[in-house]
């Protein structure tokens, strides 16, 4: 049989996806979302084996067992998304339920007639869950628009297939052909599409879990040990001209949706290479996203107000290079050593803090610790 062949890609890239993906995803990442996504690529590896007991042992019971685990965990992937999303209610016990629920209906139902019909409402409710996949990647945000396609597509190529599946239900209810053939069409549809769906599911969820938020990522251990070193050999000479920056762009939700992926690009590009070439040399400088970075400098408090004043002068011009025309900002979190202290962990959270000060006032700005918007 045809399913005899495909079952073993099956049965490969579901093992490869589970184990990439916790290696890769869950062990680095471990949060609700990715304990429920490992679970679902482990759901479906199971079933892919189950799937092959049946071919070797020839029991009808085990393929529909294995099927039905196969793609039972969309709920869970769904469940996983809000979850990634920061919705406050996952639908967890749902998800559970219908994994549970699916595979069994399809293991009673093989033992009578009605395995054909049980198939196709299941494969339908299915369905039911990888539409609600499709609206929770969209409402990710533009931000998340590249990681989301892969999922995005193959989901909304389920939902085709559904509708697909229960055609293929008319006409075998009208006669126009045989339950069996129909069937095996089905089986052999089902094994190749699980194929895409896995690796598709793998690249989006191991995007969403390796790219962070702009801002979600901690400083790296180099800059940390350089600069705490330089505060702590500051504090020992009482050498208060410190200062940390948090330098974002503004809008960058609006500036990728309003633009291609490869102008978006561009647009931080030139963010990172405008910052850099307004700080001073002797400024340690991480970049923290593609739309945000951190500085420690070493000036007064009139220098670094003459760094910042050129600063948002040269992001504000519009970059014609782009196809669309994008005039960019950014605002700027400005913490002393002399208001916050010497700690950098305490520096780079009062910045953080300012920052998102300077953005919800409007943007284009600085915000200074201890004083009035600027």
């Amino acid at each position: 049989m045809i399913t005899s062949t495909l079952v073993i890609p099956v049965i490969a890239t579901s093992t490869l996806a589970t184990i990439i993906f916790i290696g890769l995803g869950f062990l680095p990442s471990p949060s609700r979302a990715t304990a429920l996504w490992s679970a679902a690529f482990a759901s479906a590896m199971i079933g892919s084996f189950v799937w092959l007991a049946h071919e070797i042992l020839d029991i009808p019971t085990l393929r529909a067992l294995g099927s039905g685990l196969i793609i039972a965990p969309m709920g869970l992937i769904w469940s996983g998304l809000r979850a990634h999303r920061g919705a406050k209610r996952h639908f967890l016990p749902l998800s559970m339920a219908f994994l549970i629920a699916m595979p069994l209906a399809l293991l009673i139902s093989s033992f009578t007639d009605a395995y054909g019909v049980t198939f196709r409402a299941v494969f339908t409710l299915t369905a039911v869950f990888a539409f609600l996949t499709v609206i929770e990647l969209v409402r990710l945000g533009p931000h998340k628009r590249d990681e989301a396609y892969p999922l995005l597509g193959v989901a909304a190529l389920f939902v085709v297939f559904a509708v697909i599946t229960n055609i293929n239900g008319i006409l075998v209810a009208q006669q126009a052909i045989g339950n069996v053939d129909s069937l095996d069409f089905l089986r052999t549809i089902n094994m190749i599409g699980s194929n895409a769906y896995i690796v598709c599911t793998l690249v989006t969820l191991l995007l969403l879990t390796t790219r962070t938020k702009d801002g979600g990522r901690a400083p790296h251990g180099a800059f940390t040990r350089t600069a705490q070193d330089r505060l702590d050999r500051a504090e020992a000479k009482n050498d208060q001209w410190w200062s940390m920056l948090d330098i974002r762009l503004d809008d960058p939700d609006d500036i990728r949706a309003a633009s291609s992926t490869a102008g978006f690009n561009a647009t931080s590009e030139r963010f990172v290479h405008d910052v850099e070439l307004a700080l001073p040399a002797d400024a340690d400088v991480e970049q923290l996203s593609a739309t945000r970075i951190i500085a420690l400098v070493p000036r007064a408090q009139g220098g670094v107000r003459e760094i910042l004043t050129e600063l948002l002068q040269r992001l504000s011009i519009v970059d014609e290079r782009n196809s669309v025309e994008i005039r960019t900002s950014a605002s700027v979190g400005w913490a002393q050593v002399p208001v916050v202290g010497y700690r950098l962990d305490e520096l780079i959270a009062a910045a953080d803090a300012a920052v998102q000060v300077a953005q919800a006032n409007g943007g284009d700005r600085w915000e200074r610790v201890g004083a009035s918007a600027e």
